[in-house]
C-alpha cells in the first residue's frame, strides 16, 4: 500500500503549517548545510503531536486498536517528552530516529514480546521502545549498532557536548534490565542475535546502514523469526528498492508509511 504522493504532500504541509519557523531552521541546517542538528532544532522532537496525527490512521490499521486506545497510549508520552526536552534538547541528535514516539504507541498497542532493532546512536528509539515494554510489564529489546554517534557533520563546539557518551546513552539504568545491546555491524551480529534469542520476534526494526544489500539481508533474516501477527518495520524505505521488492517477493501486503520514510507491515495471522 505505502503512501501515495498526495498523502505525502498533505503530511509535509501539515508538519510545516504547524511549525513553519522550526521547519525552516531545520531544513537550513540539515539539508543546506548538511550538519547534524540539535534535538531542539528538530521539529519532530520539539512536538510529537504532528507525526502522531498523520500516523494514527496507519497505526489503527496495523494494530487493530481503536483511535481512543491509541490516543491514550500517546498521552502517556507527555512526562517522558517533558523529561527529554529538559535533559537533551541542546545536544546533537546524532542520527536518532525521530519517529521513535510512534514506536512507543505501536509497542503499547501491539504488545510484542521480543523486539530487535538494528541501528543505535543515542538510543532514542531504544529508550521509547523500552518505556513501552516497561509499561506493558513484559518484553525484551535487542539493539545492534556500531560505536558511532554522528550521522552527519557536527561542528567542534557541538561535538564537545557528546564527549564521554557511548551509544545508547539515552537509556536510563531503570530500563536496562529489559535491554540487550550488541555493539558491532549488523551484517556480523544480526544472525547471531536471532540465533541467541530462541523465542520468535514480535517486532523487527531496520535502522542500520540504508544500502540495498544490507536492508534486504536484514528483512530476509528477520522474516522467518517473526510471529504471525508481528510487525516488520524499516526506516529510509525510499533510499532504494529493497523494501518494495522484499514485500513483493515475501510476499507481504498492506504496508504502511508511518510519517516520513518509516515503513511498516504486519505479518499475516497464522
Amino acid at each position: 500500500m505505502g503512501e501515495t504522493r498526495g498523502a505525502a504532500w498533505r503530511r509535509r504541509l501539515y508538519h510545516i503549517a504547524r511549525h513553519p519557523l522550526l521547519w525552516s531552521r531545520y531544513l537550513y541546517v540539515r539539508e543546506l548545510r548538511k550538519r547534524d542538528v540539535l534535538f531542539e532544532v528538530n521539529p519532530r522532537f520539539r512536538d510529537w503531536g504532528p507525526m502522531y496525527h498523520v500516523a494514527r490512521p496507519a497505526l489503527e490499521r496495523l494494530t487493530g486498536a481503536s483511535r481512543a486506545q491509541l490516543d491514550g497510549y500517546f498521552g502517556e508520552l507527555a512526562p517522558i517528552h517533558a523529561e527529554l526536552l529538559r535533559s537533551v534538547a541542546g545536544l546533537p541528535s546524532a542520527g536518532a530516529m525521530m519517529q521513535a514516539p510512534l514506536l512507543y504507541v505501536l509497542v503499547r498497542a501491539g504488545r510484542p514480546g521480543i523486539v530487535v532493532e538494528t541501528g543505535v546512536s543515542s538510543g532514542y528509539s531504544a529508550r521509547l521502545i523500552l518505556e513501552a515494554l516497561e509499561k506493558n510489564g513484559t518484553g525484551r529489546l535487542w539493539s545492534i549498532g556500531i560505536e558511532k554517534l554522528a550521522m552527519g557533520a557536527i561542528d567542534d563546539a557541538r561535538s564537545e557536548r557528546l564527549k564521554g557518551r557511548s551509544i545508547g546513552w539515552l537509556v536510563p539504568d531503570r530500563l536496562r534490565a529489559r535491554w540487550e545491546l550488541r555493539v558491532g555491524p549488523s551484517e556480523e551480529l544480526l544472525a547471531r542475535v536471532l540465533e541467541e534469542e530462541a523465542r520468535p520476534l514480535g517486532l523487527f526494526i531496520h535502522d542500520s546502514l540504508h544500502l540495498y544489500d544490507r536492508m534486504y539481508a536484514e528483512y530476509t533474516l528477520a522474516r522467518p523469526k517473526l510471529l504471525p501477527g508481528g510487525w516488520l518495520l524499516s526506516h529510509d524505505i525510499h533510499n532504494n528498492l529493497a523494501w518494495p521488492e522484499f514485500l513483493a517477493r515475501a510476499p507481504l501486503a498492506g504496508d504502511e508509511e508511518l510519517d516520513h520514510d518509516l515503513g511498516a507491515v504486519r505479518i499475516p495471522p497464522g
